[in-house]
């Protein structure tokens, strides 16, 4: 049988003693866990500091191209402004050129010709006297109704909105109809306006067909799609 006659004080000290090692180490341990996400912290803080770094250059870079591309959308748009009017030269240059093609294209082969032309503004003759522009009664162009910028600009400037086509038709088996079959081959074009539901309004004939005369005069205003402005 063992007796410790040592106090209490002295058995406490010595078992602390036996785990000085054990907190030594738990406390290294605790040290080295510091240290890492110590350095852990400090790696990402670099990292992040490098990344918004790298990105206020490229977008000083982008800032720099954004400069540019308004220069050049500003450049674009000034020859934009210098190359319309030649582009509208040169369509205009072409409009009767394509006019006189389609008349005669789209013209039945027989019986029927044309022998006059003219452009039309607001329904009136243009570059004709004053008699003669009222021969041709006003016929305005079906278009969408402008606001009042647009009625203004209308008041200012002038354009071509219409072609008065005048021409003879034989004595045939159609009669009258073989003009009302001209307006349907009009229809299909990408040039003029034509409602076949109300051609009366585009068909203008002051002759019946007769036994004593050999050709009829006929009458055709045709509104265009796109207006041509006047010099």
């Amino acid at each position: 049988m063992e007796l410790n006659l040592l106090p209490a004080t002295v058995v406490r000290r010595q078992d602390l003693e036996k785990r000085r090692p054990f907190f030594i180490a738990a406390a290294a341990c605790i040290l080295l866990a510091l240290l890492g996400w110590t350095a852990y912290y400090t790696r990402a803080a670099d990292v992040v500091q490098r990344t918004a770094q790298t990105m206020r250059q490229q977008n000083d870079n982008m800032h720099v191209a954004e400069g540019q591309l308004d220069k050049l959308k500003k450049r674009i748009t000034a020859l934009d402004n210098a190359a319309t009017p030649l582009i509208t030269a040169v369509s205009d240059r072409s409009f009767w050129p394509q006019i006189l093609e389609e008349l005669n294209t789209r013209l039945p082969e027989a019986d029927i010709w044309i022998t006059e032309l003219a452009a039309t503004s607001g329904g009136k003759l243009l570059g004709a006297p004053e008699k003669r522009a009222g021969e041709i009664a006003p016929t305005p162009p079906p278009t969408v109704p402008p606001g009042p910028t647009a009625k203004a600009a209308a008041a200012t400037e002038k354009s071509i909105d219409g072609i008065m086509v005048r021409g003879l038709y034989l004595y045939n088996s159609k009669q009258q109809e073989i003009v009302v079959d001209y307006l349907r081959n009009l229809a299909n074009s990408p040039l003029f306006v034509v409602n076949l539901k109300t051609p009366e309004r585009l068909i203008k004939s002051n002759s019946v067909p007769n036994d004593t005369e050999w050709a009829f005069p006929y009458e055709l205003q045709l509104p265009l799609r796109k207006p041509v402005k006047l010099p």
